[in-house]
């Protein structure tokens, strides 16, 4: 036995180490690169070492894990919340891992029920929504995006949204950890563990499906351009060499086709001045070259700031011009948030326009969806540690929602996804001093999906189906009692 420890429990050496072990695979699977299969693993050593140990050992052991699995971001946060908001993040992290647990735990021992097998789906899939829905910050951090590079387990994402993927991820974990512990002593056990393991199934041939038979509704040739160099003022005249070089990026991406040319996020501050002068030239260098031009930059007022969009149609008129919905924490303190949704018709095609982290929010999707839009252009400004990570949450609203998405992102990925989450073309903004590519985007059907439509409702029912289930076990333990 381990002696004690800081938080006052004792362990036996293997549950202690399973902690450790599901901390670590949380961690990979978590991180900015995830691992996705480690996802799927990393419930098991935790749960099975819980079912062996006393509440208060399962709470701590769980806490632990949650802390190690939450260390993996602590880094990135700190970027924005500093240390202290980013340790009470793993914190945080650690509580739910404690209260998940523990209430699966609790669940397992009191009772033989093949229903106890979703208790921990449901309550990862429920805490999912919640944090999702209460945070500032959207969905950072959720499981789902730990699945990105398993392109058919997202697709039920088109169904039930990101609780789903996170549903079926932590239910075969949970699975595997009470058949482990449980064996055939359960009620009914063709019914608790083969229910489970066909929900799996039918979710992963769900994806495979709908890869298989899903096929663009129709092309629009895109092209992206990104410099992570700023201008050196807000003047954008013609000595800059910054906008020289997107100037003369855009022909050689028409003579390739391009339709459409997307450019980075906040590429330059402007007064009222530089305003008109930049909205000159870019709407010069749209009609010189027939194209759609689409262009991120900073408005700076006299009480506040302004993070915009400006899309010129082939005539060089300034056709749109989109707020930032969603302001990043702290950096853009100071800026005041859009609040209307832009779309407009590019040839047959509806196309809809975001701004960096406004993809971290489930809600615009829909609500573009709802539109009909075939594709959201994300002018976007990263971090470049975050880059693949940032990129495939904006890919996950195109699966979401059914529409394709096109990125282009400075210090990060310019990306073009369809509405499968299948990445077609990808660069790095590193990749050459002006990064460039032409590609042929498949665009969505322009209906909305199922999750479009009917939002996070399975998500909200495994919350309230939790707390439930909760509340019974209260009651029935009171009743006991007084019995």
């Amino acid at each position: 036995m381990l002696g004690p420890l800081p938080f006052r429990f004792r362990t036996h050496p293997w549950r202690f180490g399973a902690a450790l072990l599901s901390g670590a695979l949380q961690y990979f699977a978590t991180g900015l690169e995830p691992w996705w299969w480690a996802a799927w693993f990393a419930p098991i050593p935790l749960l099975v070492a819980a079912f062996r140990a006393s509440t208060r050992e399962a709470w701590a052991l769980a806490i632990i894990a949650g802390v190690i699995g939450g260390a993996s971001m602590a880094s990135f946060y700190a970027t924005f919340i500093g240390v202290i908001g980013a340790g009470l993040v793993m914190l945080l992290r650690g509580l739910i891992s404690g209260i998940v647990v523990a209430r699966t735990r609790a669940a397992m021992l009191g009772s033989r029920q093949w229903l106890t097998v979703f208790v921990y789906p449901a309550l990862m899939a429920g805490f999912d929504t919640i944090v999702a829905t209460v945070s500032s910050e959207g969905t950072i951090g959720s499981l789902a995006y730990s699945q990105m590079a398993a392109v058919p387990v997202i697709q039920i994402a088109a169904l039930v949204g990101a609780s789903g993927i996170v549903f079926i991820v932590s239910l075969f974990g949970a699975l595997a950890a009470i058949a482990w512990h449980r064996r055939s002593d359960i009620d009914k056990p063709w019914l608790a563990y083969g229910l489970p393991s066909a929900l799996i199934v039918a979710s992963l041939a769900y994806g495979f499906l709908r890869i298989a038979n899903g096929s663009a509704a129709s092309a629009l040739p895109v092209g992206l351009i990104a410099i992570d160099r700023a201008p050196s003022t807000s003047s954008p005249g013609g000595d800059d060499p910054v906008w020289r070089a997107y100037a003369a990026a855009v022909p050689a991406l028409v003579r390739e086709g391009a339709k459409v040319v997307v450019l980075p996020e906040k590429i330059a501050r402007l007064d009222h001045e530089a305003t008109d002068r930049l909205r000159a030239l870019l709407g010069q260098v749209a009609s010189d070259n027939a194209v759609y031009l689409l262009a991120g930059v900073t408005l700076v007022e006299s009480d506040h700031k302004e993070n915009r969009a400006w899309l010129f149609a082939p005539t060089g008129a300034l056709i749109a011009d989109y707020a930032k919905h969603h302001l990043l924490s702290g950096l853009e303190a100071s800026f005041t948030p859009g609040r209307d949704l832009v779309i407009r018709p590019v040839g047959a095609s509806r196309i809809g326009i975001a701004i960096c982290k406004d993809m971290d929010f489930p809600t615009l999707g829909r609500r573009y969806a709802a539109l009909g839009v075939d594709a959201l252009l994300v002018p976007a400004w990263d971090f470049d540690q975050d880059a693949l990570w940032h990129a495939r949450m904006a890919i996950l609203r195109g699966v979401e929602s059914g529409f394709a998405v096109i990125r282009s992102a400075r210090q990060g990925l310019l990306t073009v996804s369809d509405r499968y989450g299948r990445i077609i073309d990808v660069t790095t903004s590193g990749s050459a001093p002006v990064a460039t590519l032409a590609v042929l985007a498949p665009l969505g059907s322009g209906e909305a999906t199922v999750y479009a439509r009917f939002g996070d409702g399975f998500g909200w029912l495994c919350a309230i189906a939790s707390a439930a289930a909760w509340l019974v076990s209260l009651r029935s333990r009171g009743l006991g009692r007084r019995r």
